[in-house]
This record gives structure tokens, sequence and C-alpha cells, in this order.
């Protein structure tokens, strides 16, 4: 089989391929001409430099000789060419172009391998051409594919897998379209997923949750005899009569509905299966790998029916660059290669010309030369500055500096030098020295330099390469900004000395001042605000005295950003700040509180007049939260509440939790006590919530009480009757009185839980023993049922409740009157 032509895109230069293994350019273009008054010089780019950057006059700067010489160098472009075999697998969707070329499957490989050195032939050839073409750049050509291929290979046969049809079996279902259930696995059925059931067929039974037995409560009626003794004469006598009492008892008994605590389940019925959603109970499901088809697209065809593969060569080039300078080259010239890249030396070059093309092994090709004649301007020149001799060597079209010799780092160290003697004479001052003028005048020489704020700035931002690098030190750089931050320094802080007693003195008036009209805390505030304006007018005064040291606002406020990134405004500030806050302060702390005068007469007879009955209680100046709690303690729960909302405005932690209680109960406001609507008790419930979370951080014994009703009645909580009992004894324990009556009551009613009555008369008694009214009347009231008795002991509960009427409580006094409860 014979193999296609090449296309016309890639066939330019065959018929040119140089017959010799390199070829000289005989026509380069014309090398770069300047006119002489283009042509820009060393020495006018040194005095530049010293105009803009320093405060020194070009004419410090005296010539004794320039040398303007064009160095010849050598750039060579190294072109690699690579042969890369491709090979794809391709389907019956592959589409041949023209020259593509169909062969036998065990030519595909063969073929393409034989086109390599045609390739490499043809790609040196075009390369060749390309780097020949007037106004071509000796970089243009980039890494990648030069020479894309100019035919395929390709060979096609009938898919094996699917015979040709581009289609397969689905391995998942075999055709049939469907597969076994995955949830039931073909059974057809699954475990009943019922709530209690779970696949056994039985649930809890409701009525007795589970438990097999339900509980009653069963009344009987008893005959007692009770006595009745009476006293006369100084001798007493007992008689008795029946009476007929009520008697509670709770009795257990298995439960009719259930047989031992389980019934059948509703939703499998016993059976403890149910029919299969996922399959419907079929046992099948649609193929989940082929949707419901059977088959399957060929993976390897792709549904085409052929597969086969395709072959072809593509031509990539690798470039490489190079410098190289004659042997007679100057040291100057060298050492600039090797700080320069070849692409930096190549653009500041004053000429660069194509001078050869060479190609290697014509029979396969693998690289191809291109040689580029060029020169770099480098002038060196020799001046005179202060009296000494310097070598300055600059290079390139834009004249980079490969030496400066210090010239200009030279003009600028006698000011430094200056300025760092003025430092060290500061020293000898002594500590409370405030004079700066000695420092101002060489500080100005130095800051006057622009080079030198350049270089600090660099430096204070960590920059890896101080500004001018090419010009000063490193050296030079780091002591110029020793000596200007410590300059700046000793003028903030020597001003400091001029200015803190006046800010000081100001701040401290002003609290006076302000005192005598307003009080303390007025004057500490005007105090510290005199103490800012007095800082504000010190930064004025060092803007002022660097302005006129400096030449200028400018330059001021860029020497102060200077000693701000530096830190050398510190102790300044220190100074201004610390006396003046400090005689505030104590301004503050030692000026006595002012009074205010006495009311007249008239005013204080209409205070001791009788408030309305819905006025807020007067807050004594003593208040506290332990009398608080004392007051309410003792009945007087309106003066306690108005105690306690002044204790919680002023965020006092002790007040929260009797607060917090006495707004869930409703107790001490003011007016009738009616019964509270259910929105009303919500909102009591709601206000009250937040106020106990704060006391419980307190483990106060009322917002441990308060928090144990909520969660037993499930206010604002879900109801846990557990763990509001718990809450409800930690109170008890801490000696609180509404917790012990609160756990008697829930025991006696079994309330949530079983009724106890020794557990309910425990309660009652702590309670009673603490004053409780009503809990002596409580204990009255079980004494006459007999409840926690062997039998009621009715002369016992009128001895209790005349205890409780005498201490004003109603039911005991009505009971009392009656004779009965």
């Amino acid at each position: 089989m014979n193999p296609s032509t090449d296309t016309a895109t890639d066939t330019q230069g065959s018929e040119d391929m140089p017959q010799a293994s390199e070829t000289t350019v005989t026509a380069a273009p014309a090398p770069l001409r300047l006119e002489k008054e283009d042509i820009p010089t060393v020495l006018g780019k040194l005095r530049t430099l010293v105009q803009d950057k320093t405060r020194f006059e070009p004419h410090d700067i005296t010539p004794l000789g320039e040398e303007d010489v064009l160095q010849d160098f050598s750039l060579q472009a190294n072109y690699a060419l690579e042969a890369r075999f491709e090979q794809r697998v391709i389907n019956g969707y592959f589409t041949p172009s023209g020259n593509d070329c169909r062969c036998g499957s065990h030519e595909v490989g063969a073929l393409a391998h034989a086109q390599e050195k045609e390739r490499l032939r043809r790609g040196a050839g075009k390369l060749d051409n390309a780097l020949r073409q007037a106004g071509q750049a000796y970089n243009a050509i980039e890494t990648g594919a030069y020479l894309p291929h100019a035919v395929k290979y390709w060979h096609l046969d009938t898919c094996v897998p699917c015979s040709g049809k581009g289609r397969i079996g689905c391995h998942t279902c075999h055709g049939a379209t469907t597969e076994t259930c995955w949830n039931c696995h073909g059974g057809r059925t699954v475990s009943c997923d019922a709530y209690g059931c779970y696949g056994s067929g039985k649930v809890s039974c409701s009525y007795c949750s589970g438990s097999g037995t339900v509980a009653e409560q069963v009344t009987d009626y008893i005959t007692v005899q009770v006595p009745t003794t009476t006293y006369s004469n100084g001798s007493s006598h007992t008689s008795y009569h029946s009476e007929t009492r009520t008697q509670y008892r709770t009795e257990h008994r298995n439960c009719y509905h259930c047989s031992y605590g389980k019934v059948t389940c509703n939703t499998c019925h016993g059976s403890g299966n149910i029919n299969c959603g996922t399959c419907r109970a079929s046992g099948k499901v649609t193929c989940r790998t082929c949707s419901g088809v059977g088959d399957l697209r060929c993976n390897p065809c792709d549904g085409s029916g052929k597969v086969g593969t395709a072959a072809w060569v593509d031509v990539h080039v690798t470039p490489g660059y190079s410098v190289s300078l004659p042997k007679q080259a100057p040291d100057d010239a060298r050492r600039i290669r090797d700080k320069e890249s070849v692409h930096s030396l190549a653009a500041i070059a004053s000429s660069l010309s194509l001078a050869k093309v060479s190609i290697y092994n014509e029979d396969q090709p693998q690289e191809v030369d291109a040689l580029y004649a060029a020169k770099l301007r480098i002038v060196r020149l020799d001046a005179s500055c202060n009296a000494e001799k310097h070598h300055l060597v600059a290079y390139g079209t834009d004249l980079r500096w490969l030496t400066l010799d210090d010239i200009v780092e030279k003009l600028l160290r006698g000011d430094l030098k200056a300025l760092s003697d003025a430092l060290a004479g500061s020293a000898d001052d002594g500590l409370f020295s405030a004079h700066v003028q000695g420092l101002l005048t060489p500080l100005h020489d130095v800051a006057a330099s622009e080079l030198n704020a350049d270089v600090i700035e660099s430096v204070l931002s960590g920059d890896a390469d101080h500004a001018h690098v090419d010009v000063v030190s490193a050296e030079y750089a780091n002591n110029v900004r020793t000596c200007v931050l410590g300059a700046l320094r000793q003028v903030y802080t020597r001003l400091a000395k001029q200015f803190w007693w006046k800010s000081a003195l100001a701040a401290l008036a002003a609290a006076i001042a302000v005192w005598f009209f307003a009080g303390r805390g007025a004057a500490a505030v005007a105090g510290l605000l005199v103490t800012g304006a007095g800082y504000w007018l010190f930064n004025r005064k060092v803007k002022a005295v660097l302005s006129e040291a400096l030449g200028g606002e400018q330059q001021a406020e860029r020497a102060m950003g200077i000693a701000g990134k530096g830190r050398r405004n510190q102790l300044a500030q220190v100074l201004i700040l610390a006396p003046a806050s400090v005689a505030v302060l104590a301004a503050s702390v030692g000026l006595p509180v002012r009074v205010r005068p006495a009311a007249p007469p008239q005013q204080a007879a209409m205070a001791s007049a009788p408030v309305a009955p819905h006025a807020p209680a007067a807050v004594p100046q003593d208040a506290s939260a332990a009398k608080a709690v004392k007051l309410y303690e003792n009945g007087d729960k309106a003066q306690a509440l108005a105690m306690l909302e002044s204790l919680v405005g002023k965020g006092d932690a002790g007040a929260y939790g009797l607060y917090g209680w006495m707004l869930l109960m409703g107790e001490g406001k003011p007016g009738p006590v009616t019964a509270p609507t259910a929105q009303q008790r919500e909102a009591r419930q709601v206000a009250a919530k937040p106020l106990v979370g704060k006391g419980l951080l307190k483990n106060d014994s009322y917002a441990l009480t308060a928090k144990g009703v909520m969660l037993a009645e499930g206010w604002q909580e879900p109801r846990n009757m557990a763990r509001g009992l718990d809450l409800l004894k930690q109170a008890a324990n801490k000696g609180n009185a509404q917790a012990m009556h609160l756990l008697g009551l829930y025991h006696v009613r079994g309330y949530q839980i079983p009724v106890n009555h020794k557990e309910a008369r425990k309660w009652f008694t702590l309670a009673a023993d603490k004053g409780s009214a009503g809990d002596i009347y409580n204990l009255g009231l079980m004494d006459w049922e007999g409840a926690g008795l062997k039998r009621p002991d009715r002369a016992s509960a009128m001895q209790r409740w005349k205890i409780a009427a005498a201490m004003g409580e109603e039911r005991a006094i009505k009971a009392v009157a009656q004779g009965q409860p």
C-alpha cells in the first residue's frame, strides 16, 4: 500500500530542503542605528538620579572620562525536533479526511512509523524557512506540536462483543427487562415495620402501657370509735362514739384488653409480614441497569458495530536558548551575562540579527540551530565626587546599572554621619531634656533626599530587596533606617516632655469644673474628652515642627507615617495619654458625690402623703437581694417586688431567681387578686423563663423551685416530672419553703406520680416548721382524713387549724368556725 501525499499546508520547504548541514544567512537585517542626540548618556542618568532622589545638585558629579562601546555577543536558539507516534482506538463513527488512508489491521502502526523520518525532514525544512523570514523574532517558535499529521492510517473491523449489532445483552436481567426485587429478594413480603411490632406480630397494649396490669381507686367505708375527752373540776372523762369514714386505696388487677401486655398488630394482623411496597408484592422490579430495555449499548464500538485503530505521526519542537561571548570579552560583559537572562539581554540589545541556520543529520534531522549576532551597549564612566574617583558601568538600551561604585551612597553618607553624631550627643542631654533643635537640622538633610525615605519604607514593609538596591548597599539602608527612626523617636519624646503636663492639667481642670455642676460620672467623661483633644493637639504640634524642619507638610506626614510604622511614637503617646488619664481617674474617684439640695417643706409634705394603691413601692438606698428575700418571706411581697425590679435593672445576679419566681406566680402585683386568663398566665411564663435561667447559674433556691414547677407542669418546657421533682428537692434542701409546699402537694394529690401520704406529710411538716400557715392547715386536713395515719385524728387537726387561724390562714379560720373543713 502506498501512502498518500501530505496536504499543501505541510509541503512548503520540501523542495528547498538544504543539502548541507549548515546554511549561512547572506542577507541579515540592518542593525539598529541611533542618532547621537537620541542616545542617553550615563552621566545624564546619574545626574538625574542625584537631582531627583537626593538633596545634592548634579554639578556635584564631575566626569573624568567616558567609554561607550558595543559589545558583540551571540544568541543561539536550539530547536529539538521529535517525531511522536500516536495511536487511538476508533469505532464506526470515525470519519476519515481526504488524505487519510485505510489499510490492514497489521499495517496501521507500521505505515505510521515509516513516516517518522520523512516527517522530521519536512519539519526541519519548514522550521528553516520560518527562521529565514524577514522580521521573524528569535523566540517566535513556541514549544508544542509544530508539524501536525497530514495523514492517518486506519482500519475498522466488525465489533466482536455485539457481532456488529451495536447492542449487547444486559448482564443484570439477561434480557428479561426485570430483576429480582432488592427489598424482598423475590419473597414479595417484608417484615412489618409498625411501631412496636417490627416483625413480631404483637404491639404493647395502650391501656396498660404493656405492663399487663392496671390500677383502680377503691373506696371503703369503715366505722371507727372516736374518743371525746371532757374536763370538769380538774378531772377528765373520755367517752367514745362511732363514726363512718371514707378510706381510699389502690388495687392492681389484670388488664382486660391484652394478653400479658401485648395485643395483635393492626398493620400486619399478627402475621409479622406485610406486602413489599418496592415491587408491589410481585417480587420483580424494572431492571435498573438497562432501565427495562433488556440490552445495552455496546461499549467498545459505542453502538456503531465497528471497532479498530488509527495511527499517525506528529512532529513536536522544544526550543532552548543560550548566550555566548567572545573569548576576549571583558569581565564586566561576563558579569552582565550572568546577571541578566537570555531574553532580557535580547530585549536590551542594540541590534539582533540572524547569522546562520544549521540543520543536523539530514537523513533524520532532530535539531535545528539558529545563531543570532547581537551587540550590547556598555558604557564605562570615570567620575569624581567629593575629591574621590569612581568607576561606573551601565549597559543596554535603557542603561541599567551594573555598578555605581557607591558614588551616590558616598554623597549621602555625610548627612547620615551628621545625624548619627547628633543622636549620640542627645544621649548625654539627660533624662528630662526637651530640646529638639539640635536634631532637626541633620534630620532635614537626611530626609531631604527622597532616596532615603524610599529605602526606609521598603525596609519597614519587609521587602526582600530594599528600594534602589542598585544605588545603595544593604548596610547603608539599615543605617539610614536606624538613624532616622531614632531621630523621629527623639523628636516625638522630647516634644511630649514639653506637652504632657499641659494636657494633664487641662484634663484635671475640665473634670473638676464639670463635677461641680453635673457630678463625678460627667466629670470623668469630660476629662477623657479633653485628654483626647490634647493628644490631637500634640500630633498637630509634631506635624508643625516636622513641617518647618523638613520643608513642607507632605514631608512631615511621610516622616510621621514612617515613625508610626516603625513604632517610634509609642513612648510619646504614653507620656501624653497616661498622666492625663491618671489625673482624670484620680479626680473621678477622689471627688465627693454631689448631693442634691433638700426639697422645700411643701414638696416634703407631698412626698409624705399617702400614695395611690397602684403606685410602685419606694426602693430604699441600701437595697440588696438578701433584703428582698427577707421582705418576701415576711409577707411584704409588693415591697420585695419593687426592690427586685431595681436590683435586676442594675444587673444584680442574686435577684434573678426570686424575681423570676414572683413573675411566674404573679405575686407582688398591686390591685385585687383575680384568677389570670390563659393568655396572662402564658405571658408570665414567657417573661419569667430567661430570669429563671440566669438565677440557675447562681444555683438560687427560688430559681430551682421555678424551674421545677415549669418542668412538672410543662410550662414553656417539655413536661419532665422526674427532673422537676429533683429540682424541687434541691431547692427544699436549701431551706426553700415554697419548694417544700409544692413537693407536699404533688405527693398528696398523686399528680403524674403515685399518691404517697408519708412523703407528703414529711414535706408539709418541714414547710410548717418554716412558718407556712397554709402547710399547717394542710397537715390538719391530712389528720382530719387520716391520710398517712392508722385512723383519723380530728383533735390534732383542729389544734393545727387553730394555730394556722391565729397566723391569718383564711381556710383555717373557716374550719375552726364551722368545726369541719
